[in-house]
């Protein structure tokens, strides 16, 4: 903090020579005159670091004792400047990155999707750019709550988005596919479930509207799984009214999925061929400037990319990486039906993956691996269990005449 202090107000070194050093040092003290580093050396004189104001006042000091001061060293804010006085593109340039970094905090430069699963982060990202929020723009014109409605609006299967600006970033926190307690829209529009693909109901738990089908049925796409239109009946099961609702329920129904590929057994494999080569590139924006090397033919290249940040939350709209390239040559190989077939299962492995992540469940698996000169092929069917159930308008009927009967 004493370091922090000196360079702000500046602080001189000085060295003083006399016979009445010691004198001078009295005097110094008893005027609270603050002399730190204060070093003796053999030929007699004494060095020490003082503030600029108290500088000012050795001058009463050495006429009394008649010691010489001369100045060392100056360091610190005020003579740096001084020094500087001439160099006005300096200050230019100080000004215009000070007033960059105000120009940079007052915008997005980087915007996070959190939570979502059914939905890419490049989906919503498209979504939002259609609504005018890209990288970018200004924080002023940012309506978190807008932003969270629009999003709601645009995929029912997300259920609740909180939106928020943490310095330079906007944070989308998304769920999906779960209402609790107050999430549920207050005003609801009557509306029914369809199917959304041809299958088989494997299980159905209905909270509002009459099921039409049941686990078991078979389904074909747009067929009618809940009804929104309920039917009040009186003693005689007549219908006398026609309430709707908004039809709610979890079904759930299994259906087959063709798998195909083929695995070549003769193949390119690229080897490594020992020359690595590094270089660096800068990106602004959608410019990128690269040094180092240029990309060549029969050479992998990967870009490590770091973005630029002055805290946690303020992000630049620059980021700088790495390149390393590193040579290849192709060399012809031939697996062997054993390494086809871990390959083939391999590649309908990452295949049953990306499906589970996007919430299906596979209940079987009929895919058979043949294998013959050339080609080592994976052929057969998934058997997959999906939630469905799509909103459509209910169709508005005439509400049945009241009868009466009459006493003979």
């Amino acid at each position: 903090m004493e370091k922090l202090i000196c360079f702000w107000k500046g602080c001189i070194k000085i060295q003083v020579r006399g016979e009445q050093t010691e004198r001078f040092l009295n005097l110094c003290r008893g005027r609270k005159i603050c002399i730190r580093n204060l070093c003796c050396h053999p030929d007699g004189a004494l060095t020490g670091i003082l503030a600029v104001k108290d500088f000012f006042l050795l001058g009463p000091l050495c006429r009394k004792t008649g010691v010489r001061i001369h100045i060392v060293e100056k360091h610190g804010l005020p003579f740096f400047f001084y020094r500087s006085k001439k160099r006005k593109a300096f200050f230019l340039g100080i000004l215009l990155c000070i007033g960059l970094l105000i120009f940079l905090s007052g915008h997005i430069w980087n915007i996070r999707i959190e939570g979502n699963r059914q939905c890419s982060t490049g989906e919503i990202l498209e979504f939002l750019a259609d609504q005018g929020i890209t990288h970018g723009i200004s924080r002023k014109k940012i309506n978190c709550s807008e932003i969270a409605a629009a999003v709601r609006e645009k995929y029912p299967e997300i259920t609740w988005v909180s939106a928020k600006l943490e310095g330079t970033r906007l944070t989308l926190e998304v769920q999906e596919g779960i209402f609790t307690g107050d999430d549920m829209p207050k005003e609801q529009t009557a509306s029914s479930l369809a199917a959304e693909k041809d299958g088989t109901i494997v299980k159905m738990v209905t909270r509002a509207g009459v099921p039409l089908l049941y686990p078991g049925d078979t389904c074909k796409k747009g067929d009618i799984l809940v009804s929104g239109v309920l039917e009040l009946k009186n003693d005689s099961q007549e219908v006398y009214q026609y309430q709707y609702v908004k039809a709610d329920a979890d079904v759930y129904i299994q259906y087959k999925l063709a798998y195909y590929h083929e695995v070549p057994m003769e193949y390119q494999e690229e080897v490594f061929a020992g020359t690595e080569k590094k270089g660096g590139c800068v990106r602004l924006g959608n410019w990128i400037f690269t040094f180092g090397g240029k990309k060549e033919n029969g050479w992998q290249q990967s870009v490590e990319y770091h973005p630029w940040q002055v805290t946690e939350n303020f992000f630049l709209p620059a980021s700088y990486g790495k390149i390393v390239r590193k040579e290849y040559r192709k060399t012809a190989k031939k697996r062997t039906e054993k390494e086809a077939k871990i390959v083939s299962w391999e590649i309908l492995q990452a295949y049953e993956k990306k499906l589970m992540e996007k919430g299906l469940q596979i209940s079987a698996n009929n895919v058979k691996i043949e294998v013959d000169h050339k080609t080592c092929i994976s052929k057969g069917s998934l058997e997959i269990i999906e939630k469905t159930g799509r909103e459509v308008p209910v169709e508005i009927q005439e509400q049945p005449e009241e009868r009466t009967t009459e006493n003979d």
